[in-house]
């Protein structure tokens, strides 16, 4: 029998938007390692990315090492009015025969005031650790602790690290900028000539309406005569192919060009690209390259715009056809927006304020959804589990039984709160990772098991 959430929509909206609303209140346990995959939670919020530089010591490289850390990675409790949560990070650098040849150690405590922080997917910090290196091979370890317990998380990697000076002129890595602003009085291990680059650790795009690719690199002149280069930059699509195209010609200046650049994607289609810059000399000879891979994910006009038929189909998960049809109804961005605008006026639970928390909680959801329930190409938010994770939240509880004698894997999700309990059954009948819910469908008039 093929059952799937859908059914839920036939539910009263009242219901819907009630369970919706209160949930945001909803908590689970500051620093819960609920995992909605049953995987442990550090291991998927604790990022690394790198980029080396030529650096001002002639004959040495600068290995920058970017990590990122999100709330969810971490082990909060109590402490005051709010919560605490202790790491320590080291990273070390390992040449031939597993010399250690430099290391870096931190330990930070983080405090925030909500439970909803505390557990936060979206909050995080950012940081980079500078090496002085010699050319030559290496493998870089990062481990992220609790000082509290046993758990860690390690990330590695390996580089070949190559000074970039040459008879013609030679790029360096690409490094991509999560946000930039003009050098401080203080000085900043993000600070690159007159800027502050602070890393996309990420590399990715499109959380704000101001879609906007940020991108650091430098160009070293070498050994060559000419004082200018010609710089290619282009951007591919993975399935809509090249979609941006500049050539510039630049002044060497004092040997070394930095070049921070920004490129609008506005009007660029979510999904996976490929960052190519190219120097070209004489001739429209290539002289060297480097590529970098980054995502746009999503952004109110960029669904608007190219995925309509997603914003309708999730704005039904929590309202009747009258409720969206005018908006079904817009062909124009203008149009669009405005609707979509008064969809979400109408349920703002403090109007007149610069945040709509409903929205805000709504998207969250989805995104988690996406995150964490897609499988083949269907993306996270149509899978049963996403439309109740959309609806209902984070469940209080989640039961996982991938290897079961005799059945098939399954998960229990157990909401306890709002003085109403309700069990969630999902079965993987075909064995691909597509859930489906079982009857009932609302989860209620079922007991806890025990």
């Amino acid at each position: 029998m093929d059952v799937n959430i859908y059914k839920m929509k036939r539910l009263p909206v009242l219901i819907i938007i009630a369970a919706l609303t209160v949930t945001l209140a909803g908590s689970v346990p500051a620093g819960s390692k609920f995992d909605l995959l049953g995987r442990g939670s550090a291991d998927r919020f604790f990022l690394v990315d790198h980029a080396a530089f030529n650096s001002a010591t002639p004959g040495k490289i600068r290995l920058e090492v970017y990590y990122q850390i999100y709330n969810a990675a971490l082990n909060f409790y109590r402490q005051g009015n709010g919560y605490a949560a202790d790491y320590e990070i080291s990273v070390s650098v390992y040449g031939k025969k597993d010399k250690l040849i430099d290391s870096f150690k931190q330990t930070k405590r983080v405090r925030v005031l909500t439970d909803e922080k505390a557990k936060s997917r979206f909050d995080y910090r950012t940081n980079q650790v500078n090496f002085e290196l010699d050319p030559d091979k290496y493998e870089i370890k990062l481990i992220l602790s609790d000082p509290n317990s046993d758990e860690l998380v390690e990330r590695k990697f390996k580089e070949k690290l190559k000074y970039r000076f040459e008879k013609s002129p030679r790029l360096s890595d690409i490094q991509l900028v999560q946000a930039v602003s003009a050098v401080g009085e203080e000085q900043s291990k993000f600070d690159k000539g007159d800027f502050t680059l602070v890393p996309s650790v990420s590399h990715k795009y499109g959380s704000s309406d101001a879609l906007k690719l940020l991108f650091y690199f430098e160009v070293y002149q070498g050994k060559a005569e000419s004082d200018s280069i010609r710089i290619d930059t282009k951007l591919r699509h993975a399935t809509h192919g090249m979609l941006y195209r500049d050539s510039l010609t630049r002044q060497m200046g004092n040997g070394v060009l930095r070049e921070f650049r920004e490129i609008s994607m506005d009007e660029l289609r979510p999904g996976e690209f490929r960052l190519d810059v190219t120097l070209v000399g004489r001739r429209d000879k290539k002289i060297d390259s480097k590529t970098k891979y980054f995502e746009l994910v999503w952004s109110e006009r960029s669904l608007l715009v190219h995925d309509f038929k997603s914003v309708v189909g999730q704005l039904s998960i929590i309202s009747i056809p009258s409720d969206i049809e005018g908006l079904k109804q817009q062909d124009t961005y203008e149009d669009r927006l405005q609707a979509f605008n008064a969809f979400w006026l109408a349920r703002d639970p403090t109007p007149g304020t610069p945040e709509n928390e409903t929205k805000t909680e709504f998207y969250r959801r989805v995104h988690v959804a996406n995150e964490n329930f897609g499988y083949l190409r269907t993306s996270g938010w149509k899978t049963d589990r996403g439309r109740v994770y959309i609806v209902y939240g984070e469940p209080d509880q989640v039961e996982d039984y991938p290897f079961v004698e005799n059945r098939l894997p399954y998960q229990e999700w157990h909401y306890y709160r709002d003085a109403r309990y309700r069990k969630f059954v999902f079965i993987d009948e075909t064995g691909d990772g597509d859930f489906r819910l079982i009857y009932p469908y609302d989860g209620l008039g079922l007991g806890p098991d025990y």
